[in-house]
Formats: structure tokens, C-alpha cells, sequence
């Protein structure tokens, strides 16, 4: 019987390496999880004719369609553009989570778990989203990485007004890239992310992949101290090195967390830095590893290698 797979990490103060033990995988894109002999995954119109009829009912459909402002629904010659897609209410409010043993920190999070709630949506398809702001700071949703409209882009000042205490913004905008990306605050980056306000949005392919599993895998740095206090989240010096790191991070909001893959199954494995400025050094010692896409972009596959270092996001 082979035995379950383990993704073990073990964060240092600086850099936390990142360690598979007793695998042998293929991965493909850093966005890990290991089996011993099995494989897994690491995700780091036709031409249309028309006869006479066709073209004379969509004029006549267009003559009678009526643009409101805001965005309306749009129409081709007489076809209603298709409003498929996904719909979320996202309340951002403070918890109280457990970093260090025995201790509370005074979190902000987005849906109720810090980092957030994971939103899936598929490719070119609408994302629909009610926020509810129940902090007691204003903030927004930025959406990393993701093209969409300037005024769904959730900048304060720039693209829209923050989100007051007690108030609510809706987000509406058709994702048109598969892959992983991350949503956050725009407004006080530093302290927000730093008190939770992270979460992954995974955008799934048009046409099913084959996978069948996968996993998130969310890396965060936390600034506390050793009672689970709020420490300065973010020191110009070190900032302008490799980042200010926390003194403690976790995998998907566990400190000292593994992770179990099935035994000889296909795993795609979504690994995301939902920090700021702090860069992850990760190690896969003992590992075939191969990537084939970053930032959500197909790329030639490549070895790994040794180690290989993640940005934000």
C-alpha cells in the first residue's frame, strides 16, 4: 500500500524553506505537496455565417435594445450577452485567532477565517460580489492580478470611494484569464493585510482540466510577538531588502501545518504568497519537479531546481 503523501513546512525567521519529504512528483507551476511514485501538480467565436434572414432579425433586435448608464447588459445582433457566472457576499468583520499557543490575536478577517474565504469563478465568466464592510476602518477589495474595469479595481480614490464602516459595495466584473490569483485591501496595505485581510480567488479553465484533485495552498506572514500581539507590520529597511517578515507563518492560516495528497492520484497544487513584500525561499529536496506556469501564464516546463523564490502573490 503506498503510503499518504505529507507537505510539510517549516518556516524559518527570514526565509521559510519549504520541504517534501519521501516523493517523487511533477509539478506543475509554483502556485506542492509530494507521493511517494506518484505524480502531482503545482500550480505556481468560430467564425459565424449568416443568411439574409439572420441579419435582417438582429437589426431589427438592435433597434429596440436601450444602453442605461452603469453597464447594462450588452447585445449582439439582437442576443443578450451571457450573465453566467458566480455570486458571493463577503462580510469583512474582526476574529480573534489562535497563532501562538494559548494566546488570541485581534485579526480582521474576510469571511470569517484569516486568510479568507477562497472564491472560485470560471474563465470569462461574471463575478458578482456584495462586500459588507464591518470593520471599524474603511477598506476595499483589490483584485491581484485580475484585467477587469477601472471602477471595479477597489483603489481608494482612484477607481472608487473607500468602503465606510457599515457600508457595502458591490463588484461586478467578467474574469477573462484562468489561474490563481489573491484579493486585498488597497487602503492601509500594510496594516490590513497584515491583520489578516487576504484571501485566494482561483479562476478554473473554460474546459475541464482532467485534474482530479487539487489544492490551495496560501503562505502568510504574521507580525506578532510571542503573547500573539500585532507588532510594526512593515520596517522601511527591511522592506526595501526581502521584505519585513513576521515572526511567525502559516499554511492556510495554520502555523506548522501538513498536508495529506492522495496516494498515487494527480494533484494540482496552487501556491500563493499573500504577502506583501515578503519573499518565500521553498525547497523541495529529493523531488523531480517540474514547473509549467507562473502568474496564472502556461511557460515552457522547467526544472525546479534546488529552490526557487516567490514573490507576493
Amino acid at each position: 500500500m503506498p503510503c499518504p503523501a505529507f507537505l510539510r513546512l517549516n518556516f524559518s525567521s527570514w526565509y521559510p524553506p519549504l520541504s517534501l519529504r519521501k516523493c517523487r512528483c511533477i509539478v506543475f507551476a509554483p502556485r506542492i505537496c509530494s507521493q511517494m511514485r506518484s505524480v502531482v501538480v503545482f500550480e505556481v467565436p468560430p467564425f459565424m455565417s449568416f443568411t439574409r434572414r439572420q441579419i435582417l432579425t438582429g437589426i431589427a433586435g438592435l433597434a429596440v435594445v436601450g444602453l442605461g448608464a452603469g453597464g447594462a447588459s450588452r447585445y449582439w445582433m439582437g442576443r443578450r450577452e451571457s450573465q453566467a457566472g458566480s455570486d458571493f457576499v463577503l462580510i469583512a468583520a474582526p476574529l480573534d485567532i489562535e497563532l501562538v499557543s494559548g494566546h488570541k490575536t485581534p485579526a480582521w478577517a474576510f469571511g470569517g477565517s484569516a486568510p479568507g474565504t477562497e472564491l472560485r469563478v470560471r474563465q470569462g465568466e461574471w463575478l458578482r460580489l456584495r462586500f459588507i464592510n464591518q470593520l471599524p476602518v474603511e477598506t476595499t477589495i483589490h483584485w491581484h492580478g485580475i484585467r477587469l474595469p477601472l471602477e471595479m479595481d477597489g483603489v481608494p480614490y482612484v477607481s472608487q470611494l473607500p468602503v465606510k464602516p457599515g457600508e457595502y459595495f458591490d463588484y461586478k466584473f467578467r474574469v477573462p484569464d484562468a489561474g490563481s490569483y489573491w484579493y486585498h485591501p488597497h487602503v492601509s496595505s500594510s496594516e490590513e493585510l497584515g491583520r489578516g485581510l487576504v484571501g485566494p480567488l482561483i479562476v478554473e479553465e473554460r474546459e475541464p482540466t482532467g485534474f482530479a484533485h487539487e489544492r490551495t495552498v496560501s503562505l502568510k506572514s504574521w507580525h506578532v510577538d510571542e503573547v500573539g500581539a500585532f507588532t510594526e507590520f512593515s520596517v522601511l529597511r527591511e522592506a526595501a531588502r526581502e521584505g519585513t517578515a513576521g515572526r511567525l507563518s502559516t499554511l492556510n492560516g495554520i502555523p506548522q501545518a501538513v498536508i495529506e495528497l492522495p496516494a498515487g492520484q494527480i494533484t494540482r497544487v496552487r501556491l500563493l504568497n499573500l504577502d506583501n513584500t515578503v519573499t518565500y525561499r521553498l525547497n523541495l529536496p529529493d523531488a523531480e519537479v517540474q514547473i509549467y506556469a507562473l502568474d496564472g501564464n502556461p511557460v515552457t516546463p522547467r526544472p525546479f531546481g534546488d529552490e526557487y523564490w516567490l514573490g507576493p502573490g
